[in-house]
């Protein structure tokens, strides 16, 4: 599949998390993106983009927020839900 996401299918399949999930608490995960990371407790966390825009972020999630986009996780404290882009 490609990496971008150009069907209805392939939007419904990335944000249902039919890729799977990783939970991460206080680590990153090398070579992996994700289309949305959501906090089950409040985080710090570093997302950065894999598409075109602002390169890099570091924001505060309290629980039960999310983000959504192309993402790769560089950097955590708390525990998070991040749900994988594609396989």
């Amino acid at each position: 599949m490609s990496q971008d996401i150009r069907t209805d299918h392939e939007y419904q399949v990335a944000q249902f998390g039919d890729f799977g999930f990783r939970i991460l608490t206080d680590a990153s995960v090398v070579g992996e993106n994700f289309s949305t990371i959501m906090a089950l407790e409040d985080s710090d966390i570093t997302i950065t983009s894999t598409r075109d825009g602002d390169a890099s972020a570091s924001i505060t999630l309290t629980a039960g927020m999310s983000v959504y986009g192309d993402l790769a996780v560089t950097a955590l404290t708390g525990k998070v839900i991040a749900y994988l882009r594609e396989q």
